[in-house]
């Protein structure tokens, strides 16, 4: 029976087919918000849809059923609702404890659930960071895809909105983006770790870069995060008013972030203590907030004198370290998390320790100055070629025998 997409309103038209893997995929939040799993839930998504699989995404966000258009034709079905927004399940689990599982809203999220289940028919369903949030999601994904296979995909552990206990659940396999990820949270059987892909073709030194980065005054240093604290932002701030007082000269590039999960008037009251913190630091004509679409981050690494990713916290893995090494910018970032699986001192680039401004500078002057320029083009070469590691086919390669494994392994039980 042939199967196509059907964008009414619901997921109709659309017929189960043995011939062609069905997938739904399940997450808080798809582009246009950004992120790092909604830009590698995009990538996957479209990258499956390439290779001729059936693909839709329940995801949070204003109550809406879209055809997303791959360039290369295939459509992806997104059912945006409100009740798996991160807003509204943070307020509906406000004041309650880890360990308490709200019946009203299991009973709302498996009606969900239950809808997309029946419109999709999918062969198997994979979660995207399961464990935030609320429980209850991961719950209800459970009760109502049952018999088929359910993956959960763990992306990071940063935040206070963790639920590590689901993590224990019935997951016919958890995937850790990071081995700092499965060594830091519970490690069910079977797990599988695998790091994040790139696109490969997207994110290369051959290209133009973005026109309002090279008409900034040189050096551009670039920090491609979403401005978060946790992200070092002040740190990077910080350290760029020293690096400036040494170089007499530069321009720092943070990414404006406007569409994100996070609550918008938290950053914004965030960007105020960021834009007085360049104040004190007497660089505040020099700081730039600009937006950037994922197709312009290949070209704003390529820009870029030096790229830094001075996370203060644990950063899962980390997407921005292997986008700019394979764009030829050289990096630096702090000893954090997954970022030492990903950046090898001294090797593809400068590691420093966490909060510390002085060592950010240094390592940054270092790289910038004329005697670096050796170290610099070693560091660039090797990690172009490093790159290749992140390839996001290899993911595409791996995520596809995993799917295929568990569903010959679903199969034969119900044999």
């Amino acid at each position: 029976m042939s199967a196509g997409l059907g964008c009414d309103g619901r997921l109709t038209g659309i017929h189960k087919s043995w011939t062609t893997m069905r997938i739904l995929h399940i997450a808080h939040a798809y582009p246009p918000t950004v992120g790092g799993v909604e830009t590698h839930l995009w990538d996957i998504t479209h990258g499956l849809t390439r290779r001729g699989r059936q693909v839709a995404c329940l995801v949070g966000g204003d109550p809406e059923t879209l055809c997303v258009h791959a360039p290369d034709g295939g459509k992806i079905a997104v059912r945006r609702t409100p009740a798996l927004s991160v807003g509204s399940l943070v307020d509906r689990r406000r004041g309650r404890p880890p360990d308490f599982i709200d019946p009203k809203l299991l009973l709302e999220q498996e009606a969900i659930l239950t809808q997309t289940l029946d419109d999709f028919a999918p062969d198997i369903v994979h979660m995207h960071n399961a464990h935030h949030f609320a429980p209850e999601l991961a719950m209800a994904t459970l009760a109502r895809a049952a018999p088929i296979p359910v993956l959960n995909s763990v992306h990071d552990r940063v935040g206070e909105h963790l639920y590590p206990a689901v993590l224990g659940l019935d997951w016919s396999r958890v995937i850790y983006a990071s081995r700092y990820l499965a060594e830091t949270l519970p490690t069910p059987r079977p797990a599988t770790t695998l790091h994040l892909g790139i696109d490969l073709g997207l994110f290369c030194a051959e290209g133009e870069g973005d026109e309002r980065l090279l008409a900034l005054e040189r050096p551009v240093i670039f920090h491609p995060a979403r401005l978060l604290r946790w992200k070092g932002v002040l740190v990077g701030v910080e350290a760029f008013g020293q690096l400036r007082r040494a170089l007499g000269r530069g321009s720092l590039v943070l990414c404006e972030s406007t569409r994100t999960v996070e609550n918008q008037m938290e950053m914004a009251a965030f960007e105020v203590e960021v834009r007085s913190l360049a104040a004190r630091e007497g660089v505040a004509s020099h700081l730039h907030l600009l937006p950037f679409g994922r197709a312009q981050m290949p070209a704003a690494y390529r820009a870029s004198d030096l790229v830094w990713y001075p996370t203060i916290d644990e950063e899962p893995l980390g997407l921005a370290p292997p986008e700019a090494m394979a764009c030829g910018a050289p990096l630096v970032v702090s000893r954090s998390g997954g970022m030492l699986e990903t950046v090898s001192d001294g090797q593809t680039g400068l590691i420093v320790p966490r909060h510390d401004a002085a060592a950010l500078a240094e390592a940054a002057h270092r790289l910038l100055s004329q005697e670096g320029a050796a170290l610099r083009g070693a560091l660039v070469d090797r990690a172009r070629r490093e790159a290749v590691r992140f390839s996001g086919e290899k993911y595409l390669d791996v995520l596809e025998q995993l799917y295929d494994a568990e569903l010959r392994a679903h199969r034969r039980a119900r044999a």
